[in-house]
């Protein structure tokens, strides 16, 4: 056989084989995408349908893995009318664009439009044209089209359509459906953080996640183990980033191992100027993404996993001169002021190289380490200041600044014991490791008496804020309050503002109300120049204390203040600020903003933290999700509240608010019965404790859950009063609703919106309108339901909750079919007509768990038990159905 002959069969060979394998890819591939239910794109789907009403065509574009060609599949199926996928290179015969039509023009579903050749592209521009086909086609984000599919477009034959990455919300429910029971959290947010939200990648690597056990079900969550740092991906995984990224030349390869080394990275660092031109292609085909900063711009992947898998994919010699390079140009560019962020970085970058920096740099590294709530990183760089080996366990003594960061690194992780022998090497009567100690004690080892016993031996100024926050933990929520007054100070004879005056005026809130901790934040404002860990607990507790108040310019200036003084890598003070932001638009009803919010927040490492700690934080997204109308994600988001709860201490105030969150959730489902004593229980406990805020938001919600009588004669015997506008709102509306007051609640609905409370708001107008229309005082009753309707609509995804928005039982039963959700009706009406859940779901393009929740709310309004019953009481109707109608 000649070398020619050889070489021609060995490509043949090589052609088979990758055709082979492509084919294998594919089929793959398309077994995933089956266990996948389609989520999260409603909204691309209505603009299908609604383009297609007017028989206008469709261009589905968006970046490789986004799902274009599943939404082609999914919209040619919805369409209702004969056709099939083909991509450019398997077009069907086309008919003469002169030939006579015969009927409605059937539908052309063409992948990948944007590599078609010009003969049939121009063919199927002139049968559009003519109205002999309706084409349905997908193209690449950014590629450029054949010129008669761009005319098309132009001239609005062709409606274009995006589809784009999932948010941290989508990957939720994406993660939801494919597993079918909760995500935890933190694994939602994790996988979304390196995947970038992209369908493809997201599934190829949960379904491989899946296979190797990292991700697997514990406790009643499915939660994800990542696997060591620096070991490759599977391969299912890394042919999906070769898939997404495309080819890839040196400097693009190098740019993208750069920015998984060293995350976000400035385009004036001279080692990424120099790559600027692979930056500019990498930007094109949405690889990296830039963010402005200043007059430059700062690089990022766009999906992280890529970055793993090519650096995972390097030479060992090579990753580790890549290493040894980021770190000397961070060095040179920060110079002797280099920020502490960069200092983590760099530090990180040379031990990973085998490198050891001076003892110094490490400490450094390590404290913000710690800040980021990277506790595993601030042990490892604690131990190598220690000039101990890892597995050792004992640092030495010499060195109280590391041993001190060590045992905070381990009390972080959970480790309480390691960490007390850790503290006790770093002088365990210093203020600090005191500090350190009494903090390991009460929130890692769970002791909080003897964290107690120990925060009495602090000295005075560190010492009462110790003694405070454990007091938070010990439900002395009185002693706490009493402890923030000014101190006088021994050198200058100025008064001292003490270090515990915010955790005080956080106890005074719940103790007296948002005036009290208003006025004594006042009062030591201008005394001391306080740290920055106290400025930002006092812009926290400000902010906090505005929101509680109603307070919206308030709030916008603690928040602002808190961004201003806190270190962007301070984990802390940003979950603080999401927090308290995402309670304000709860409370005003900017539900999207607040559930983005809390998933974010509750994300974040467990810490020592007395101002929300994450059973707190997962429970007021459970809330947010449950005034939002997705009441099964909300009740499965309790499982993880649980959860969590086991890992912290008793915390009876963060204990009775998570309960009252539970209480709205069970109400907003169906379980009024279980809400009311859920309620009636938080109240009595907390008004018996002293915290009279919590005591009194039971019983309101108590009142408006239909016990009002029970819950104003509480009031009275109680004695939960507090001074804050809010609060003094609440109270009067559970004596107005005890009262059957229609004026007052119209009053009630006009002051609730003047503080931006717009869903108390329209809920008090809501009833306000129900008792004018049985006690037939109709002009009252439409003022008082125009008025619920308007302050509805400057909500966003707000559901009125049903004790509010039914009807009394007097009413026909006509007003009560009229109160379903447009969604709610379009469910019950084909679930009247015979079809099963899974069909619903498949019409609706939703989850089966969705439609058996709308049914399960239908039954609930319609008085109905069954899904036999649903034929007499469903009718056509249309229109807004939320809120009660005259």
């Amino acid at each position: 056989m000649t070398a020619c002959t050889e070489n021609t069969v060995r490509t043949e060979n090589t052609v088979r084989t990758e055709n082979t394998t492509r084919a294998k890819d594919a089929a793959r591939l398309e077994e995933t995408a089956d266990r996948w239910p389609l989520v999260d794109r409603e909204a691309p789907l209505a603009e299908i349908d609604a383009l297609a009403a007017h028989r206008r065509g469709v261009l589905l574009t968006g970046p490789p893995g986004t799902g274009r060609s599943r939404l082609l599949r999914e919209a040619l199926h919805r369409s209702g009318r004969p056709g099939t996928v083909v991509d450019h290179e398997t077009l069907p015969t086309l008919p003469e664009p002169h030939a006579p039509a015969a009927g409605p023009p059937p539908v052309l579903a063409v992948d990948d439009a944007h590599r078609l050749h010009p003969a049939p592209a121009q063919r199927l521009a002139a049968l559009v044209r003519r109205g002999r086909i309706l084409l349905l086609a997908t193209a690449l984000h950014g590629a450029p089209l054949p010129a008669p599919i761009a005319g098309l477009r132009e001239d609005e034959l062709l409606g274009s359509v995006a589809t784009t990455p999932f948010d941290l919300a989508g990957t939720t429910r994406a993660l939801r459906a494919r597993l079918g029971s909760q995500v935890a959290t933190d694994t939602a947010a994790r996988l979304w953080e390196l995947t970038g939200g992209n369908p493809l990648l997201l599934a190829e690597l949960v379904e491989a996640s899946i296979a190797d056990g990292t991700l697997r079900p514990a406790q009643g969550l499915w939660q994800w183990q990542q696997g060591p740092a620096g070991r490759r991906p599977a391969r299912r995984v890394c042919q999906a980033v070769d898939r997404l990224s495309g080819p890839l030349d040196a400097a693009e390869r190098e740019l993208i191992a750069l920015l998984a080394l060293g995350g976000p990275l400035s385009g004036e660092l001279p080692l990424i100027a120099g790559l600027a031109d692979a930056a500019d292609r990498l930007l094109r085909r949405a690889v990296v993404t830039a963010e402005p900063v200043g007059y430059g711009r700062r690089l990022r992947l766009c999906r992280p996993l890529s970055g793993h898998v090519i650096l995972a994919g390097l030479p060992a010699r090579q990753a580790r001169e890549l290493r040894l390079r980021l770190a000397d140009a961070l060095d040179q560019a920060g110079g002797a002021r280099q920020e502490k962020a960069a200092v983590l970085l760099s530090v990180a970058l040379r031990v990973d190289a085998g490198q050891t920096p001076p003892a110094a740099r490490l400490r450094t590294a390590a404290e913000v380490a710690l800040r980021r709530g990277d506790f595993a990183a601030a042990e490892r760089f604690a131990r190598l200041a220690l000039g101990d080996a890892p597995s050792t366990g004992r640092p030495a003594a010499a060195d109280a600044a590391s041993a001190l960061l060590l045992g905070r690194a381990l009390s972080g992780q959970g480790r309480g014991a390691e960490a007390e022998a850790a503290l006790a090497a770093a002088d365990g009567h210093s203020g600090e490791a005191v500090g350190a100690r009494v903090r390991n004690l009460a929130w890692t080892m769970r002791r909080v008496e003897a964290a107690a016993a120990l925060a009495e031996r602090v000295p005075d100024r560190s010492g009462r804020l110790l003694r405070a926050t454990v007091g938070l933990l010990r439900d002395r929520l009185g002693d706490v309050a009493g402890s923030g007054e000014t101190a006088p100070r021994e050198t200058s004879g100025s008064p001292v503002a003490p270090s515990c005056v915010p955790v005080a005026a956080f106890a005074r809130l719940e103790t007296e109300g948002s005036a009290a901790a208003s006025a004594l934040l006042e009062r030591s404002r201008q005394v001391e120049n306080r740290t920055e860990p106290d400025r930002i607990t006092y812009a926290a507790v400000g902010a906090y204390t505005a929101a509680e108040a109603g307070d919206d310019p308030g709030l916008r200036h603690h928040l602002d203040r808190l961004r201003r003084t806190a270190a962007p890598y301070d984990q802390r003070a940003r979950v603080w600020g999401e927090a308290v932001e995402a309670r304000a638009h709860r409370a005003a009803g900017r539900l999207p903003d607040a559930v983005a919010l809390l998933r974010r927040a509750a994300a974040a490492p467990d810490g020592q933290d007395w101002f929300t700690t994450r059973p707190w934080l997962l429970a007021q997204l459970a809330g947010a999700l449950a005034e939002s109308g997705r009441h099964t994600e909300a009740v499965r988001t309790l499982i993880e509240v649980r959860v969590a709860a086991r890992r912290t201490p008793r915390y009876p105030l963060a204990e009775d608010h998570i309960a009252l969150e539970e209480a709205r959730i069970l109400g907003r489902s169906g379980d009024v019965p279980g809400a009311v004593r859920r309620a009636e229980e938080v109240a009595r406990r907390s008004a018996a404790a002293g915290r009279k805020a919590t005591a009194l938001a039971a019983l309101h919600l108590l009142a408006r859950l239909g016990r009002a009588a029970v819950a104003a004669e509480l009031l009275d015997t109680l004695g939960v009063a507090v001074r804050c506008p809010v609060g003094e709102l609440r109270a009067l509306h559970v004596r107005a609703l005890a009262g059957r007051d229609a004026a007052h609640l119209d009053d009630l609905a006009d002051r609730f919106a003047r503080l931006g409370r717009f869903p108390l708001a329209a809920e008090c107008a809501s009833q306000a309108h129900r008792l004018n229309r049985d006690a037939g005082r109709h002009r009252a009753a439409r003022a008082s339901l125009a008025a619920c309707r308007g302050h509805l609509a400057a909500t966003a995804g707000t559901e009125l909750p049903g004790w509010a928005a039914s009807p009394s039982p007097s009413a026909p039963a006509s007003a009560r079919r009229r109160e379903l959700t447009a969604r709610e009706h379009q469910t019950a009406t084909l679930a009247a007509s015979g079809m099963e859940n899974g069909e619903i779901a498949r019409r609706l393009s939703v989850s089966v768990r969705t439609v058996e929740n709308h049914l399960y709310r239908a039954y609930g309004k319609l008085g109905i038990t069954s899904r036999a019953e649903l034929a007499g009481h469903v009718e056509a109707r249309a229109g807004l159905a939320q809120p009660p109608s005259g």
